[in-house]
């Protein structure tokens, strides 16, 4: 028997319920649609999809590069993740108007 493991994650709210109803939709528990992403990874060794977000630029792209590298040897991957939500965030209050 395969050994498993359990990994929590911390989710937005909205994001979570609109994502648990696509997989409602789709037929799948989010169990299983982890698990295929975590598969998808595995075969691919990258991430599965396209990641775009109009609202990075290029200094921040550079960054997230930098970081990456520095993160490429490490088993834990919190602090790329951190820092791209990080630049996500920066990116998009950059984007709100100013008052």
């Amino acid at each position: 028997m395969r050994k498993t493991e359990v990994y929590q994650v911390r989710l937005d709210s909205q994001e979570k319920k609109q994502a648990f109803a696509v997989f409602k939709h789709l037929g799948i528990t989010p169990a299983q649609a982890v698990r295929l992403f975590f598969k998808q990874v595995v075969l691919t060794k990258s991430i599965p999809f396209s990641i775009e977000n109009q609202n990075i630029n290029m200094e921040q792209l550079l960054k997230l590069k930098k970081t990456k590298a520095s993160t490429q040897n490490d088993d834990n991957h919190e602090d790329f993740f951190d820092e791209l939500t990080a630049l996500l965030n920066e990116s998009n209050n950059d984007q709100m108007p100013k008052t």
